[in-house]
């Protein structure tokens, strides 16, 4: 059953969300230094997402169109901007930003091999999932004091940020409709306790616009994207704090508004740092009108002088993926111009068998 936050708990739970950190790259529960879980996963995790994230600016992106892939609206960028994936960099042309969330999906000039499958069933409380991101590594522990001999072992601070794409698990805690109390639509809430592994994890800088995929069947798809979490600690009611990954807050300061708040040393259960991504199946017809909105593909004309008229070059072979058209160059001098999206360009024009293989971008 959706849980919603109560009008009283909404507004509560608006004033502790504009302190989140906006967020970089897994932390993971288990031992390990950088290396660990910086390749894509096997056994039972294989193709869970690691094969559809690319690289947009510091962050994330996945594709889920013919010409488009999503990411958090917070991170920024501007068209012209790059998205690389698979080896391939896409000139980005245009976006399209969800007024009732933090989604944008990112239009780019050719098209992408394939694309991520959108879950159509929401997150439940209690599934587990795979999130990725990219940013910063586990940093120096986080001690805190709760009247024991020795200091206890809380988390870590956030480390640096070296924009390595890393994996990891959790299980969804608690769903929340943001939209009761602002423009941050449907959010899914995870903890990072340890409950289920070594390979639980927490997001940090760096993570934001990274995905969040749950199987469905035999198959792994798309159900969130990284938007905030749950970072600020002090061990004193006093100064700036730091930023770390906590598994138990206990003895430490957490942020409340604007004030430091002890979270009592002798509580009887862990208090585990929260992280939140949005969920995307409530905004599905949002994303379906979004990518409708995609650039048509360019096309190549042709003429015989730089004055024209020019005519579609209708036996012109088109390779969206590979971004050329591919046209024969043994009749003579022929001229050629693009004709699609603002900024399309011709990179190259390459001979290769008695052909003209034209690149654009």
């Amino acid at each position: 059953m959706r849980r919603s936050a109560s009008r009283r708990g909404a507004v509560a739970f608006l004033l502790w969300v504009l302190s989140l950190g906006r967020v970089g790259a897994v932390v993971v529960f288990g031992p390990g230094g950088a290396d660990r879980n910086a390749n894509a996963p096997t056994g039972s995790l294989a193709d869970s997402g690691w094969q559809w994230t690319g690289h947009f600016n510091a962050f994330c992106g996945v594709p889920v169109g013919r010409s488009s892939f999503l990411t958090a609206a917070h991170i920024g960028g501007q068209v012209g901007d790059r998205f690389d994936w698979r080896g391939r960099s896409y000139r980005t042309v245009g976006f399209e930003t969800d007024s009732a969330s933090d989604l944008r999906l990112w239009h780019v000039s050719g098209e992408f091999e394939a694309a991520a499958a959108v879950t159509t069933q929401d997150l439940r409380v209690g599934e587990r999932v795979v999130l990725l991101g990219r940013g910063t590594e586990r940093g120096t522990p986080i001690l805190a004091d709760r009247g024991d001999d020795s200091p206890m072992l809380a988390g870590w601070r956030w480390g640096a940020l070296d924009g390595r794409l890393r994996w990891g698990t959790n299980a969804i805690a608690q769903l929340i409709d943001g939209s009761d109390i602002g423009p941050y639509g449907p959010l899914a809430g995870c903890a990072f306790n340890g409950g289920i592994g070594n390979d639980e994890a927490c997001i940090s800088p760096g993570d934001s616009g990274g995905p969040m995929f749950v199987r469905r069947g035999q198959e792994w798809q798309l159900a969130a994207i990284h938007f905030a979490v749950e970072a600020a600690f002090n061990t004193s009611n006093s100064g700036n704090g730091d930023n770390g990954t906590l598994f138990d807050y206990r003895g430490l300061y957490h942020r409340s508004n604007s004030t430091w708040e002890l979270e009592p040393p002798g509580g009887a259960s862990p208090k585990p740092s929260s992280f939140f991504s949005t969920r995307i199946m409530p905004r599905r017809a949002w994303l379906d009108a979004a990518n409708a909105k995609a650039p048509t593909a360019p096309t190549l004309e042709q003429a015989a002088s730089p004055e024209g008229p020019f005519r579609p070059a209708v036996e012109s072979v088109h390779d969206p993926v590979a971004r050329t058209f591919t046209v024969d160059a043994s009749g003579g001098s022929t001229f050629f111009q693009l004709r699609g999206t603002a900024g399309l360009m011709v990179v190259q024009v390459r001979l290769q068998s008695g052909q003209a293989v034209i690149q654009y971008d």
